[in-house]
């Protein structure tokens, strides 16, 4: 029970954080208008004319969403495979957002090495809790 409840707090941290990220790529390159309209070619000249600060900080929040869903399941449950499934969960959302949405060939590659990179990170940075630890003290 605890590893579920550790899996589906951390793909929840995940999810937020990159909610988080997203928003501030919203607030600083708002989309135009014709978004949600366009083609799928239109869709691609818009990706294509995105600034290059915007597609970085999205990578950014693919790998940070990857650590702390990561660490946040691995802190709840312990157990090391909790680390895997977060960044595995969010690698397959990547895929279905690649085939959704045009990306360029560094953030398809992004795609994947990012939230590993997150959940390698996480496993480093985690440490078994002392018995009596607060659980996220």
């Amino acid at each position: 029970m605890r590893r579920i409840l550790g899996i589906t707090l951390g793909m929840m941290m995940a999810i937020a954080v990159i909610w988080a990220f997203e928003l501030v790529v919203q607030s600083l390159y708002p989309m135009p208008d014709s978004w949600q309209t366009a083609s799928r070619g239109d869709v691609a000249a818009i990706m294509g004319d995105m600034p290059l600060g915007e597609k970085l900080i999205v990578v950014c929040g693919w790998f940070a969403g990857a650590f702390c869903g990561a660490w946040l399941a691995l802190r709840i449950c312990d157990w090391r495979a909790a680390g895997w499934v977060v960044p595995a969960v969010l690698i397959v959302a990547g895929i279905a957002n690649l085939i959704a949405l045009p990306h360029p060939l560094w953030m398809q590659v992004a795609t994947f090495l990012a939230p590993m990179l997150g959940g390698v990170a996480a496993s480093r940075f985690h440490r078994k809790p002392y018995r009596g630890e607060p659980l996220l003290g």
